[in-house]
């Protein structure tokens, strides 16, 4: 049986699209995987070239390859595997592709090697089977991406803690958020001045100005037409108090989509090639799946899915539905459908309404932050420039950013 070779072809040009495909390719097979040696001294140098912060292109992998003597293998050819790799994300079903094949390989060898010992006179039975058990479980155990490795404790604390911020004080790279509220209170309103405001370079919480974020929202609840509704006030007003045009974000509107499969999942990733966004607000979750969220079972695809848009150092924030209230005098905002996803996020924020009108929102934190030290509200007032507004806002950024201070009644 003769192995795909247009699969190991596009893990090489998904490679060379983004260097991210190398690091979730790694994950999957190993340079000794692929069928011709050429292609995978190829994946050999662009996984040291990743490792060492050096730019992975058709050209400069031909010329490492030519400083390693590998022939066979051009710039031409590099380029052509580029320009037929339709996108990066394509490495994860390609490499597993190229995997199994490498598998199969290995297990017909295992199997001739069999063949032939045991049928050898004077070799014993037992002895064939313990050396035919050996090597099947040595084609189990090889598996890239499942070793362990460890350091000393010495080792780790002699590592200066280092943040690797998208937006200082709020999100590092990789974060997961989770926002779940009260029916009507404001929470998508909550989630799009965020959004808004991290492109125009304002800090959403304490509204500072900050380096402006490049973000990309996927909304697969509200139309294009209820964004222009919702939103024309907040982006004037970013406009006139930011430092980066406010309309600067990537907005697909999309009915319900099951990011489970790989059809749905692709076109996310793909968004996410063109647009190369630090946050993805995508939501609410339970539209991401074809059937809801009932348990367990629906939400661990989801949240492989979602993990592997994180994997590619995005912040995630996304919109989840809490359960109805059933009469208790708190009520209970974690994500309803599945348990599973109370822990998975570093954050897991609830708006409730403080006291009976709907002026201020307190933030019901479901879930313990992972990161510590981070500026996130405990409640927020509707009033000011945008239409919440944190109960953190420093007083002088009031004064010296918009002009507008902090009433006796509470409000703004």
């Amino acid at each position: 049986m003769n192995p795909d070779l247009n699969a190991e072809h596009y893990v090489i040009g998904a490679c060379l699209l983004s260097a991210d495909a190398v690091r979730f390719a790694e994950q999957i097979l190993h340079h000794s995987d692929f069928y011709r040696p050429q292609l995978g001294e190829a994946f050999r140098i662009m996984s040291a070239m990743r490792t060492a912060g050096e730019p992975i292109e058709p050209y400069t992998v031909a010329t490492k390859l030519k400083e390693h003597q590998v022939g066979g293998l051009e710039y031409v050819h590099l380029f052509s595997f580029m320009e037929a790799t339709s996108s990066a994300h394509t490495v994860e079903f390609y490499a597993k592709q190229v995997r199994e094949d490498a598998v199969k390989r290995a297990l017909r060898a295992a199997g001739q090697k069999l063949m032939q010992q045991s049928g050898q006179e004077g070799l014993p039975p037992a002895q064939v089977l313990s050396e035919a058990l050996e090597g099947l479980r040595a084609i189990r155990e090889n598996t890239p991406g499942k070793s362990l490795t460890s350091k000393k404790l010495a080792e780790i604390l002699a590592v200066v803690e280092d943040h690797d911020w998208v937006v200082p004080g709020l999100f590092e790279r990789g974060d997961r958020m989770i926002i779940t509220g009260y029916e009507g209170l404001g929470k998508s309103t909550w989630i799009r001045q965020m959004a808004i405001l991290f492109a125009a370079g304002i800090n959403p919480i304490t509204l500072d100005h900050i380096e402006p974020v490049r973000v990309q929202v996927v909304d697969v609840e509200n139309t294009e037409g209820q964004w222009r509704k919702e939103v024309r006030g907040i982006v004037a007003k970013a406009a006139q108090y930011g430092k980066h045009d406010p309309g600067n974000i990537d907005i697909a509107c999309h009915g319900r989509i099951d990011i489970t499969k790989d059809t749905g999942l692709s076109a996310i990733h793909r968004l996410v090639d063109q647009n190369r966004p630090d946050i993805l607000f995508i939501g609410p979750i339970y539209k991401m799946v074809a059937n809801g969220i009932n348990n367990d079972d629906d939400a661990a695809p989801l949240i492989t899915a979602l993990d592997s848009l994180r994997d590619r150092g995005l912040v995630l924030v996304m919109e989840g539905h809490s359960p109805k209230g059933n009469g208790q005098q708190v009520r209970d905002l974690s994500p309803r459908g599945s348990a599973a996803l109370m822990g998975w996020p570093e954050f897991g924020f609830g708006l409730a309404p403080e006291g009976d009108g709907s002026s201020a929102a307190t933030i019901q934190r479901w879930r313990g932050d992972r990161t510590r030290g981070t500026d996130w509200p405990k409640r927020l007032e509707k009033g000011g420039p945008f239409p919440w507004t944190a109960d953190n806002v420093h007083p002088e950024t009031r004064r010296k950013f918009y002009g507008w201070e902090k009433s006796q009644g509470g409000g703004f």
